[in-house]
């Protein structure tokens, strides 16, 4: 069987990866986005809501379909797009249930699994697609795995600073990353939290500019407390990055803005913005 295999994902998408494997145990043939090619079956995993619609195929799936699962369980393709590290989830759960966020709609799953059930042993990278690492009670675990299989970490989807404590910060410290480290700022209620949060990552020595701080922006703060939280970020020693919930002009400005960072030659954010502009 010839299998047609389409997603909207800018990087991979690990269910397609897990068909693939599936189907070239099968014997059959597998291509990646050629929608013209003259398929028996093609499956469409889609991310984004907005290209629901553009995808013909038999089997629909994905967060941007009615956050239906598609695929099977199984190791993945790795060969697919060409990875030369692992990519998989030890624990997909998040408890935040957060209004601006899919993860806790879509994710029903709140098992804990071995790196072993994905991770391809000639690798020596690995990349944890978890959304929320630190609500695994089974988390150091994890950690212990990939210390103990000598592997590096590639950093997608970052770390929560609200449930860091002293242990998790050093488990961040002693892991070997390929990566910068990410975590974020979403909720300008949550400030006492994330800034112990940023005390810890200077204690346990992981303050450095190459990690940084996502700042969701447009959706339920200010221009000023937008500019009050990559302040706090910067005065810690990490460098923000804004995440804009809906694109508008003043988004694109302030994430344009940061992301060339003028900021720093300026006493304060506050002001190189209104010198930026005006």
């Amino acid at each position: 069987m010839k299998i047609s295999l389409l997603t909207d994902a800018p990087r991979h998408n690990l269910a397609l990866m897990k068909l693939s494997a599936y189907h070239k145990e099968r014997g059959d043939i597998i291509r990646l986005n050629q929608p013209l090619w003259p398929a028996d079956k093609r499956y469409a995993s889609i991310l984004f809501e907005w290209n629901a619609d553009k995808f013909l195929a038999d089997e629909y799936g994905g967060p941007g379909y009615n956050f239906e699962p598609l695929g099977i369980e199984c190791r993945p393709d790795y060969g697919l797009y060409g990875l030369d590290y692992s990519l998989g989830y030890t624990f997909r759960y998040c408890f935040r249930n957060c209004q601006f966020c899919k993860v806790t709609r879509m994710e029903k799953d709140r098992r804990h699994y071995s790196i072993w059930d994905f991770h391809n042993p000639t690798f020596k990278k690995i990349c944890l697609l978890n959304n929320n690492t630190f609500f695994d009670p089974r988390w150091r675990e994890t950690f212990e795995e990939i210390w103990d299989a000598d592997l590096t970490m590639i950093d997608e989807n970052g770390y929560d600073l609200r449930l860091l404590d002293d242990d998790k910060a050093d488990a961040l410290h002693r892991t070997k990353w390929a990566t910068p480290l990410h975590f974020a700022w979403d909720r300008i209620s949550d400030e006492s939290e994330i800034i112990r949060g940023l005390k810890l990552l200077e204690t346990h020595h992981l303050r450095t500019t190459s990690n940084g701080v996502y700042v969701l922006i447009g959706y339920d703060t200010t221009r000023e407390e937008d500019l009050h939280r990559c302040q706090i970020i910067d005065d810690h020693g990490l460098t923000p990055y804004p995440m804009p919930y809906v694109f508008n002009d003043y988004t694109r400005r302030f994430k344009r803005f940061m992301n060339l960072h003028y900021y720093r030659q300026a006493p304060t954010i506050e002001k190189a913005w209104k010198e930026y502009f005006h």
